[in-house]
Order: structure tokens, then C-alpha cells, then sequence
């Protein structure tokens, strides 16, 4: 079988990226009830799947392959634009997925605080923890 040199295949790769991005948008404008049904059906999959890897140890491997370079170079290269776009296209939805634990820190009363580096004030913050742990389990009961 041949295969194009890899330098040309990368060029067309990005290339033909980069003028699909009309196409991209398109097509997932009207794919969230596919989405979902897709999720659905290979929940199971998904599942058996993630076990498999975590039994053959693949993440450590990937990560251990990958090394530290490729981490920082990507994400120095990459992340700062896409940070800021993130955050500013995701706040609101961050807002609403925090709402649940806000109100109820509001009547949640840790206790009163302590003098800097206290024991005390490590209690307070295990019962803010235990209690918006507790708060997460509730919510993702009720999906």
C-alpha cells in the first residue's frame, strides 16, 4: 500500500482542518440529541472500556510516553488563548453549576473562625468539604 510521505500528510491534514471549520460549526449546531443518544447506547462500552485501561495501566503509559515536553510545550503553545475563551464562553454555566453549592453554603454554618494555621479553622474546613461533598453525591443522584 502507499502512503504519502508523513511532512505532506500533516500539510493536508491541517490544510483541509482549517477549511473545514464552516463544516465543524454545521455540524454540531444540530447534534446534541444525537450526542446524547450516542452516550447512551455505549455508556456500557464506555465503561468496560475506561476499566480495561485502568487494569493495563494505560494513562500512566500515555503520560509516561508523552513525557513532560509535550505537556508544556502544548500547553504553553495552545492554552493561553483558549483559557480566556473558555472561561468567558463557560461562565455562566459555571455559574449555574455552581448556584446549588452556593445556597447552600449560605445556610451552612462551619462554626466560628480561628486564629490563623488553628486546628479550628482546619475543622472548619473539613466540614465546608465534607459538606459540599455530600451536596455533589445528592446532585448526581438526581440526574
Amino acid at each position: 500500500m502507499e502512503v504519502r510521505p508523513i511532512d505532506q500528510a500533516q500539510k493536508k491534514f491541517a490544510d483541509r482542518a482549517a477549511g473545514a471549520r464552516g463544516d465543524y460549526e454545521t455540524g454540531v449546531r444540530g447534534a446534541g440529541a444525537k450526542w446524547i443518544a450516542g452516550v447512551q447506547a455505549a455508556e456500557s462500552a464506555w465503561a468496560d472500556g475506561t476499566r480495561a485501561a485502568i487494569d493495563a495501566g494505560r494513562f500512566g503509559a500515555g503520560v509516561r510516553r508523552a513525557g513532560p515536553t509535550k505537556y508544556q510545550d502544548r500547553a504553553s503553545k495552545l492554552g493561553p488563548d483558549r483559557y480566556a475563551t473558555g472561561v468567558r464562553e463557560g461562565a455562566a454555566a459555571w455559574g449555574e453549576g455552581f448556584r446549588p453549592f452556593a445556597d447552600d453554603l449560605r445556610s451552612f454554618d462551619p462554626g466560628p473562625k480561628g486564629m490563623r494555621g488553628s486546628t479550628q479553622n482546619a475543622d472548619r474546613a473539613r466540614k465546608v468539604a465534607e459538606r459540599m461533598r455530600a451536596k455533589r453525591i445528592e446532585l448526581l443522584g438526581s440526574r
